[in-house]
């Protein structure tokens, strides 16, 4: 037997402390219980300190994997916020724990292509801009094809944005459509063309193309109506007041060219009147004064015989035709010697102008003289 605590040999086995050291030896019996227990014991202290480190694991992989579930969570509010940049910031954390989560790729990789197509779609606000309206509809056909590809919420946000902007160019194609249309009836045509859009964008075109249909109606009844075609300036104030109804600056118009309608037919029925009276009173003038004596002359000859000679002026406004100059001579001591009458020539004489007459009195005497008792005409020339 041994000394467990000096290592002296004991020759007697029922020893019970050591001669060395004195302490109390144990006997071969008790080390085997000891040494029994001993392989009995490590297994399970093994088998504990095994379930120990895989409980510690569990837990560690657990917080972990919570870690990374929560920054996914994050990840995933921010880019439905719009917050795209923070959201990738929060997957590269989260791939930092877990380089092999699939699923946090897969989110990596369709924010990217999310901001890729939105990019994208700011380029076709721009061409909008630029009113390049075809190369904006390619685009946005490309960009729905590839939304399409994906099935994420996130994408759900982005189509809504890609399909008002297909809207917006819509609208904006119309527009410039409309501001090629000239007339009411253009318009009216382009009116029943804005069904299929929602009710906020036609509205929006609906109140341009009233616009317009009151702006091109006004001109044209202000063109009318300088013109004095008063029926004309209410027909086209009326055909866009079937589809503005109500609206107060037609309405003002129109009532503005009945009132100078009826102001013109007072004036212009005064006028007829005025022009009636001097018309009345030219022709009066044309048929008893328009001849005048202008100038007349009267000389004897030697053998006592009286040249006359004389002028006649046409102050009326028509021609006046076979005029004849009625006249009495008289000697010196006012004894009638002739009553005569005579032709003007030309036949024909021209307002203004001035025609001649002539004619001899045989036997006159000296100191003759000669009367203008009548001038007549004509105002329309004798036919065969």
């Amino acid at each position: 037997m041994f000394c467990t605590s000096c290592g002296a040999n004991h020759l007697e086995n029922n020893a019970n402390y050591c001669s060395h050291c004195g302490k109390r030896l144990e006997s071969k019996k008790v080390k085997n219980k000891k040494r029994t227990i001993l392989v009995y014991l490590m297994p399970l202290i093994s088998f504990i300190i095994v379930i120990l480190l895989l409980f510690s694991t569990n837990i560690y992989e657990s917080k972990v994997n919570a870690k990374v579930l929560a920054l996914q969570e994050k990840a995933e509010k921010a880019a439905l916020e719009g917050k795209y940049q923070k959201a990738l910031a929060y997957i590269e954390d989260g791939l930092s724990y877990r380089n092999d989560y699939e699923i946090l790729k897969k989110e990596q990789e369709i924010i990217n292509t999310f901001i890729d197509l939105n990019e994208d779609l700011h380029e076709v606000e721009k061409k909008m801009i630029n009113e390049d309206f075809d190369n904006a509809q390619k685009e946005i056909n490309l960009l729905k094809r590839q939304i399409d590809l994906n099935r994420s919420p996130l994408f759900v946000n982005l189509l809504n944005q890609v399909e008002q902007a297909e809207t917006s160019v819509k609208v904006g194609e119309i527009k410039g459509e409309i501001n090629q249309l000239t007339t009411i009836d253009e318009l009216a045509d382009k009116l029943s063309t804005l069904y299929s859009l929602n009710i906020q964008e036609a509205s929006e075109l609906k109140q341009q193309i009233y616009t317009k249909m009151v702006m091109i109606s006004s001109i044209e009844a202000e063109k009318s109506l300088e013109a004095k075609h008063f029926n004309q300036a209410v027909l086209v104030v009326d055909a866009a007041l079937q589809y503005v109804v109500n609206n107060e600056k037609l309405l003002s118009l129109k009532e503005r060219i009945i009132t100078e309608k009826a102001s013109f037919e007072k004036e212009e029925q005064e006028r007829i009147e005025k022009a009636m009276k001097v018309a009345k009173a030219e022709e009066e003038r044309n048929l008893t004064k328009a001849v005048q004596l202008a100038s007349i002359e009267l000389k004897v000859d030697k053998y006592g015989d009286a040249y006359i000679e004389g002028k006649v002026k046409n102050s009326g406004t028509k021609p006046a035709y076979s005029i004849i100059v009625e006249f009495t001579v008289v000697d010196k001591n006012g004894k009638k010697v002739e009553d005569g009458k005579t032709n003007v020539f030309p036949n024909k004489l021209q307002p203004g102008k001035t025609g001649d007459f002539e004619h001899v009195t045989y036997s006159a005497k000296e100191n003759a003289k000669v009367e203008i008792n009548n001038i007549s005409w004509l105002l329309e020339e004798k036919k065969g």
